[in-house]
């Protein structure tokens, strides 16, 4: 118990060091909460391992000035990759989430998980490769997927959207070629805990996470901390019916706010749409070869069939969040992927949606805003599965709010 209590409020002492540094001991235990003795020990512990150092002093009020401490954000570093449909990106990352190394190879995770397995491999070859003293100075290896990582399965990576694909041992693949501390979650979670600890979540207590891309998936923040619900899998938003009779989606059911703004669901929605306006062509693109990214493109062009099929994605995704919001009623709500990435064509409707669809009092309660982690979000959000380890990520709300 004791030393539980000793690991908190290191965590929390090093959370506000690096919110507030330059800062001095004495600010550090008025908002922590803790003996200026409790603090000034678990500094001076800091500062001998190198994670904190001494940078300068503050302004004296009439005694001698006091030493101010900082963040050595350099002390140690974290590994993190994000396995996608698309690209696996990699990242070498200081403590302050500050990407150093990046690595990007485009995807075969279309080909199984043994091919994957081999790139998952190639990647960190590369890594240690590029970065020689990643694998000693590494806090860890954080490694965010796009499937729920159910307890009752450990850390195995099965995407839910097709049974046939296989499964990865990610933990144990890593560890052949990584001597460090390996943890894996789906990517919605780890994009999360990067936005709340260094992006636009910096500040929350409660945040929900929203991510749109080949599928959509959410995750949420309850004073400082992850809910993972019973068997790790809570979060799942994309799997909420909000269409009885709708299309059939991955998971095996039907009308699923993925089977709609999945990128599937958007392609399969322009198809059909095409079709009824007696077309067979999207910006010079045949039925068959139609990808979002020629809807997208086509919207930009101004094909006004095209922008509607964004705007409907991003009414259904607004249908979603206002569902979330009337559940879980978070502080602010983040959004992240590709689809959002696509800009107001889509978040613009879903903005509008989810404020005219959730509750009133919750409606105006709530921030919507864009992830600030841009396209590395998921390695990003990866590596702070590592970090968070070193940082305090649940801390009095008092706390929360000193660090906005």
């Amino acid at each position: 118990m004791a030393g539980d209590i000793r690991r908190h409020n290191r965590a929390v002492v090093l959370e506000l060091v690096r919110n507030l540094g330059p800062v001095s001991r004495a600010e550090v235990a008025r908002a922590a909460r803790l003996s200026p003795a409790t603090v000034a020990e678990i500094i001076g512990e800091l500062v001998r391992e190198g994670l904190v150092r001494v940078a300068g002093e503050g302004p004296s009020t009439g005694g001698r000035p006091p030493a101010l401490v900082e963040l050595d954000p350099e002390a140690r570093s974290a590994v993190g990759l994000e396995i996608g449909p698309r690209t696996l990106t990699a990242v070498v990352t200081d403590l302050n989430a500050a990407v150093k190394v990046r690595v990007e190879k485009p995807s075969k995770m279309v080909e199984g998980a043994k091919v994957t397995a081999g790139q998952v491999e190639a990647i960190f070859e590369q890594i240690l490769q590029e970065v020689p003293e990643a694998a000693e100075n590494s806090l860890g290896v954080g490694v965010a997927v796009p499937a729920p990582i159910l307890r009752s399965r450990g850390t195995r990576f099965d995407p839910p959207s097709d049974p046939e694909w296989g499964g990865l041992d990610v933990p144990e693949l890593i560890s052949r070629k990584f001597d460090a501390p390996v943890l894996v979650d789906n990517d919605a979670n780890a994009r999360a805990l990067g936005e709340f600890l260094f992006g636009a979540g910096r500040g929350a207590s409660n945040m929900l996470y929203v991510i749109a891309h080949w599928g959509v998936g959410g995750a949420l923040v309850v004073d400082g901390d992850l809910r993972r619900g019973a068997d790790g899998g809570a979060g799942e938003i994309g799997h909420t019916v909000i269409e009885v009779d709708g299309p059939p989606c991955g998971c095996g059911g039907y009308g699923c706010l993925e089977a709609f703004a999945g990128r599937a669901g958007i392609a399969r929605r322009a198809r059909r749409a095409l079709k009824l306006a007696g077309r067979d062509r999207l910006g010079g693109v045949d039925l068959d070869d139609l990808k979002v990214r020629h809807v997208v493109q086509a919207a930009r062009d101004g094909d006004e069939l095209a922008a509607r099929v964004l705007e409907e994605t991003g009414q259904y995704l607004g249908i979603g969040v206002a569902n979330a919001i009337n559940v879980l009623n978070p502080e602010v709500v983040v959004l992240g992927g590709s689809t959002v990435e696509i800009g107001e064509m889509v978040t613009g409707p879903l903005v509008r949606v989810a404020r005219r669809r959730a509750l009133p009092g919750m409606a105006e309660g709530t921030r919507i805003v864009k992830g600030e982690l841009g396209e590395d979000a998921g390695a990003v959000g990866a590596a702070a599965l590592v970090l968070r380890e070193l940082f305090a990520v649940s801390v009095p709300e008092a706390v929360r709010r000193t660090v906005v």
